[in-house]
């Protein structure tokens, strides 16, 4: 029984784990998203709720559609402005 109880724990602390690494990442997109300013309490929801697999997905998808360009940011240089324009750029 005991064995079984350790395995539990060990999936227990895994999943721990992602569940914080994915808070992490969706942090992260939404430090680079039009939403950061107006998110409508998403911030929150990563931090502190309880998020099950089709929640996580919608927020990624949120997340990802409203990602800025490297044009957008803020200090963006000319290095950055030529690989954004190459791909976005008129003629693709």
């Amino acid at each position: 029984m005991s064995e079984l109880q350790d395995i539990f724990n060990e999936a227990e602390e895994l999943a721990e784990i992602h569940n914080d690494d994915l808070r992490q990442y969706a942090l992260d997109l939404l430090r680079n998203s039009s939403l950061r300013g107006d998110d409508d309490g998403l911030e929150e929801e990563i931090i502190w709720g309880d998020i099950g697999p089709l929640r996580w997905r919608e927020i990624f998808e949120r997340l990802r559609y409203n990602q800025l360009r490297v044009i957008d940011k803020p200090n963006w240089g000319k290095t950055e402005f030529n690989k954004s324009y190459k791909e976005h750029g008129i003629n693709n």
